[in-house]
């Protein structure tokens, strides 16, 4: 079996140093980088089976912000690693912000080598579990998990409003927190359109460098550029006759904002490197999580290109405001995740059933969709138990209003909500171990653990 390669990512190298020190002591090949820019650079030439990302470089100290563009581009990645963070300024916030962007898990500096060690050991477990079961197919009669149907008030309602507007070519844009299901309801939207027999064709604008805005939207000829060795199809031309959707239309620079105005005024474009004009014939669809008037106000979002994108403007609810759809969705995305693996489903224990319609979602479908795929492949027994699903949050910690645009400003560090969630939880199960740590997700040493950890009595 290859010696799994850890990457860690951070400018500090007397930690990098200790890091890597301990972590080649346990067996793991370890490279070293001194920021996001230098990660970036290594993962396109070296295969990378985990990260240890620090969130904070040279730009600030405390908000992680570094650490975030970092996630957001991985996420645009092909067979992207696990990511743990690690940070000395460690917030529920930022941690809530990490996960939504696809971290596996957050760590405070200092950290414990026996934590430290386990959390990596648990990702590399789940990653060479996904892949066994991808290589392996155990039930190949298994049919694929079918279109699933919401079930709440505000999602039907939705529907039924953008059916409607299925057949337009009306520009349509769909606003919401991050992963509440744009892209799924572009897909509904698209199959039920006067497009549904052409293309739809995806395009994260936040993964979009200056320089090959153009290339990427646009294509170019050979001999364009320096670089382009042969000709390039752009996504215009791919979703010809059918819909584009541009995801995260925000993150878009104001330079290039004025560049697609321009296509979206005239309908039209010219390939980079030729002369030749080219009449658009898509269906455009944009979403973002942000605030535009805001952007707008702020300056930094056009206002002439706000006004070109928002004809109709739909606000998906986040999943914690839509509680009939949260555990037919949990099912729908655990058969989805069996299918995909050649795996029977399983179903879901009664505390699993409580906790899921509980838990905030601050990941909103993103999170759930994560937490029953590992759920799915951790689980040993017959059904799905609550330590299978290791929710990373506690309702009783953090509000439904708190989630996830701010956060009370006396939440402390992690290691402090922790620390409350754990005095709080061990309050209500009136000291018994087990029930605690069944409520916490933890198995009964993991809370032993952090009981020692915070200098907290233990109970029965």
């Amino acid at each position: 079996m290859p010696v799994p390669c850890i990457l860690i990512v951070d400018d500090n190298v007397e930690v990098r140093l200790s890091a890597a020190y301990f972590l080649e002591d346990q067996g793991f090949e370890v490279i070293e980088a001194d920021s996001p820019h230098s990660a970036k650079q290594l993962l396109s030439v070296k295969s990378i089976d985990l990260i240890l990302l620090d969130m904070n470089f040279a730009r600030d100290t405390t908000s992680g912000q570094e650490g975030l563009e970092f996630l957001t581009w991985l996420q645009g990645q092909h067979g992207a690693p696990a990511v743990l963070c690690i940070t000395g300024w460690g917030s529920v916030k930022l941690a809530v912000q990490a996960l939504q962007l696809g971290a596996s898990d957050f760590i405070e500096k200092p950290w414990q080598n026996a934590a430290l060690l386990k959390a990596i050991q648990q990702q590399l477990t789940l990653q060479q579990k996904q892949h066994s079961q991808l290589s392996h197919t155990r039930c190949p009669t298994i049919e694929p998990a079918g279109e699933f149907r919401w079930q709440s008030a505000s999602m039907l309602a939705l529907e039924r409003q953008l059916l409607r507007l299925a057949n337009s070519d009306a520009t349509i844009l769909l606003c919401g927190e991050s992963g509440v299901g744009k892209s799924h309801l572009v897909a509904w939207l698209h199959q039920h359109s006067a497009r549904a027999t052409g293309p739809l064709v995806n395009v994260n604008m936040g993964a979009l460098s200056e320089s090959l805005f153009e290339s990427e939207l646009f294509g170019h000829v050979k001999g364009a550029f320096t670089d382009a060795k042969q000709n390039r199809v752009g996504r215009f031309t791919m979703a010809s006759g059918g819909t584009l959707f541009m995801d995260e239309i925000a993150t878009l620079a104001m330079p290039l904002q004025a560049k697609l105005l321009r296509v979206l005024e005239t309908g039209e474009y010219e390939v980079l490197g030729s002369s030749q004009t080219i009449r658009s014939d898509v269906r455009l669809i944009c979403a973002t999580n942000a605030d535009l008037p805001v952007c707008v106000t702020q300056g930094t979002f056009r206002q002439d290109l706000f006004y070109r994108i928002n004809t109709f403007v739909f606000e998906l609810p986040p999943l914690r405001e839509r509680q009939a759809d949260i555990i037919p969705l949990a099912s729908y995305l655990l058969t989805k995740h069996a299918t995909r693996y050649g795996m029977v489903t399983k179903p879901m224990d009664e505390k699993v059933v409580h906790a899921l319609q509980t838990y905030p979602w601050p990941g909103n479908i993103r999170e759930l969709s994560h937490v029953m795929e590992r759920a799915l492949l951790m689980s040993e027994g017959s059904q799905i138990e609550l330590q299978d699903c290791q929710l990373r949050l506690a309702r009783s910690s953090i509000s439904d209003e708190a989630i996830p645009q701010a956060l009370p400003a006396a939440a402390g560090t992690l290691a402090e909500m922790e620390k409350r969630m754990i005095m709080e939880v061990m309050t209500q199960e009136g000291g018994v171990i087990s029930q605690a740590a069944q409520k916490l997700g933890l198995t009964k040493s993991s809370l032993y653990r952090r009981l020692d950890k915070y200098g907290l009595k233990h109970g029965a």
